[in-house]
């Protein structure tokens, strides 16, 4: 008995001794860590300043973008802000298009901004993708933003596509119409899918939820349309007005089949222009051309503009093109099916404007059988008709009919941001209308309307400059950023913690 006694005591001080051993190096663990843990809270707290700093930094240049100061051109390849002092820490602020991956210019309105902040040795980085919408004066007139805009009727049929020009850019491709819309075939999907976009009056609007991607144009800003469109005048001969005018008067223009006629400035035809089967007029230097009758292209005929020459067509008349081109030479022109963008050599549609003048009668515009043209065609008095060829450009016309497997590219460079579109895009993302249940209030909302409406009719030569105009100050733009980085690297504190702890002897 006595020996069985003893066993036990011996076990139960081994067990003591290994209890003892555990507590006390859990203590040691634990006095370790309290150690470690007030260095990475400092890490932490520091990490927490910088990235509050670039968060403000943010917010300053999203305030920088709401003013009329002029960081589209005032900055240091894209740089806004290089150590500038910022609540407890420095920060820097870059500006980058985010459609051509570099420094802002003129045109910008998609920006990202990417700060960086240094908070007592610590740095955080943050980034943002800001949309800034630049309206001005002339912003009802501006159609740039619409692949095509009809005053009255917009119809589209049959496997019409409107596609964006591979290497514009990115953004919506809309449609705008002030009158009635039919929309079917390939464009109805594409409208309902999204990768369309129409802008119509509330009024006009489909009305059900199968409708597709649709917005409400901004009726409460007044009349938004093609006749704000700057175009040249008529003269009254043109119109029809008066009486005595006649064919005879008008001997007008012909280039005979195979013929080349190559101009070389400003032409007035004085009457209509007939290009005949495989005739070619050349364009060799920045040009208008004045057609006050109408313009008729027979097969294979061309109006061809050299490279680093313009084009301003002003037609009062009537356009009959039959598999013809207008737009820059081509090289690999398709055999049998429209025009396609592998098939065309690219140029600029903003260098060719095919336009009625202001005043003219209402008149037809038929572009039919694979014929391309590479065009800004703004005709707010004619019913513009494509049939089985290719725009790559966009259209203004006062109706508007695209059929049978037409194509039309849209250049996103071509927009200006500051038109109707995007005052439309505006409108409704706010819901300034009150189309949606849970929008602006009504006071927030009629404060926006009348800024916007502001800022339509402000008056030339009212425009700040920084910084003594106090810029700062009038915030009149409309911004909406979308965060896309919040931080830095987490793993970089965590290091100094470690290393500060071993430089201290710490486990």
């Amino acid at each position: 008995m006595m020996k069985r006694c003893r066993r036990r005591r011996g076990a139960a001080m081994l067990m003591v001794l290994i209890a003892m051993a555990t507590a006390m190096t859990l203590m040691m663990g634990w006095l370790a860590s309290m150690d470690n843990s007030a260095l990475v809270a400092v890490n932490a707290n520091r990490a927490a300043a910088a990235r509050a700093c670039a968060q403000a930094a943010l917010e300053l240049a999203s305030a920088v973008l709401e003013s009329e100061s002029p960081w589209q051109t005032s900055h240091s390849d894209g740089w806004i802000l290089q150590a500038h002092p910022l609540g407890e820490g420095t920060v820097d602020v870059r500006l980058i298009d985010d459609l051509t991956g570099l420094p802002p210019t003129d045109g910008t309105t998609l920006v990202r901004i990417e700060a960086t902040a240094w908070s007592d040795g610590m740095m955080q980085q943050a980034s943002a993708l800001a949309t800034v919408h630049l309206f001005d004066d002339g912003s009802r007139g501006d159609l740039s933003g619409y692949t095509v805009f009809a005053s009255n009727q917009l119809a589209i049929s049959g496997n019409t596509r409107i596609r964006s020009w591979v290497g514009s850019g990115r953004g919506t491709r809309a449609m705008g119409s002030m009158g009635d819309v039919s929309i079917s075939g390939r464009a109805s999907r594409d409208l309902r899918s999204g990768d369309l976009c129409l802008h119509t009056p509330e009024a006009v609007g489909f009305g059900n939820s199968e409708a597709g991607n649709q917005a409400p144009l901004p009726t409460v800003l007044g009349l938004l349309g093609p006749e704000a469109i700057d175009l040249p005048m008529a003269d009254e001969n043109w119109t029809g007005t008066d009486d005595e005018a006649s064919d005879e008067d008008r001997p007008g223009l012909s280039v005979w089949p195979w013929d080349t006629l190559t101009i070389g400035g400003d032409l007035d035809v004085a009457g209509d222009l007939d290009l005949y089967r495989g005739a070619v007029l050349r364009v060799t230097e920045d040009c208008t051309l004045t057609i006050p009758g109408n313009l008729w292209m027979n097969r294979d005929s061309r109006i061809e503009v050299a490279p680093g020459a313009s084009l301003t067509v002003v037609l009062a008349g009537d356009a009959d093109l039959n598999k013809a081109v207008i737009g820059g030479p081509q090289e690999d022109a398709p055999r049998s099916s429209t025009w396609r963008q592998r098939h065309i050599t690219w140029r600029n549609p903003e260098q060719i404007r095919l336009v009625a003048p202001r005043g003219a009668n209402a008149a037809d515009w038929t572009i039919d059988n694979k014929s391309l043209v590479q065009a800004v065609i703004e005709a707010p008095t004619a019913h513009i008709e494509v049939d089985r060829s290719t725009i790559t450009g966009r259209l203004v016309g006062d109706s508007v009919s695209l059929r049978r497997g037409t194509r039309l590219y849209y250049d996103h460079r071509s927009r200006t941001g500051s038109g109707v579109a995007a005052l439309t895009d505006v409108v409704d993302r706010l819901d300034l209308m009150d189309v949606r249940e849970g929008g602006l209030d009504q006071f927030a909302r009629q404060d926006m309307i009348d800024r916007l409406n502001t800022l339509l009719q402000r008056p030339d030569g009212t425009t700040l400059a920084a910084p003594t105009d106090g810029w700062w100050i009038a915030r009149p733009f409309p911004v909406q950023t979308s965060l896309t980085r919040f931080g830095g690297d987490i793993g970089a504190w965590e290091a100094a913690a470690l290393a500060a702890a071993d430089l201290e002897g710490n486990p």
